[in-house]
């Protein structure tokens, strides 16, 4: 049976859309915000006649018809956590945050602008590399809580975490023979949802599709695995704020002496 969205290659292309930090998952099926009904409780839906790989290709099709969507979650990678809330488009805009082990960054883009916020962590990290350290301290100083204008490269490196709608797009591919089951009916967010799991001797995948309207995937999770992960979609088609910041609020680096 093949298998578009639940397996452990396509929730790895999930996780890279979240983040250019971590590039691995696998999330706790039991996470927080679903919350199990009974199949019993199943009564006179379309997917109660469905495989669950119909369910699935149902969910794929509801992406594909999608502009834009928010996504919330955590993902580790190599002992290291990152936890993101990025509303982003398919045209590779985004707004919203990335955190990790040096503290959360804020990023708004639209189309090759991009504009980050991040605290001095961040800041002294990414400085330590070249510069002395007087000189990572000068520009930590200058760059820390404010809203920085990247230089193109680095605009260009940080705007490819909200390349997410690309990714999905591959991660939909089926890729590999997969054996999913449904399990009992879930709620996400106070929304009914079908919910499949894929398992393997050493994780378990686990999607929550959406009853009402259209078959959104509402979250994904992967379980069992060394790199944890639990993500959440929502605010699908809700066109994403990309107002920048004003601009005595932001700081371009190329004008520095």
């Amino acid at each position: 049976m093949k298998h578009h969205i639940a397996n452990p290659a396509a929730t790895a292309l999930l996780c890279a859309a979240a983040t250019v930090i971590i590039t691995g998952c696998s999330p706790d099926s039991t996470g927080a915000g679903a919350k199990s009904t009974s199949s019993a409780a199943r009564t006179n839906h379309p997917f109660d006649t469905m495989t669950p790989e119909q369910i699935d290709n149902q969910a794929r099709e509801a992406f594909e018809s999608t502009t834009s969507m928010r996504l919330t979650g955590k993902a580790s990678s190599d002992g290291r956590q990152v936890e993101v809330d990025l509303a982003m488009d398919v045209h590779g805009s985004c707004n919203g945050t990335v955190d990790n082990s040096l503290g959360p960054m804020h990023i708004i883009k639209k189309g090759s602008l991009v504009y980050v916020k991040a605290e001095e962590d961040f800041w002294r990290a990414t400085f330590s590399r070249g510069m002395t350290t007087e000189q990572a301290e000068e520009m930590v100083a200058l760059f820390k809580g404010r809203w920085i204008k990247p230089p193109t490269m680095m605009s260009k490196t940080l705007g490819r975490m909200c390349n997410g709608f690309h990714v999905f797009s591959e991660a939909l591919s089926p890729v590999s023979d997969g054996n999913p089951t449904r399990e009992d009916d879930a709620t996400v967010g106070g929304r009914p949802v079908a919910v499949l799991a894929e398992r393997t001797t050493t994780e378990t995948t686990t999607l929550y599709i959406a009853k009402e309207g259209k078959p959104y995937l509402l979250r994904g999770t992967v379980a069992g695995g060394n790199e944890p992960v639990d993500l959440t979609f929502s605010d699908h088609n809700k066109p994403v704020d990309t107002t920048p910041p004003p601009p005595d609020q932001v700081l371009d680096p190329t004008k520095l002496r």
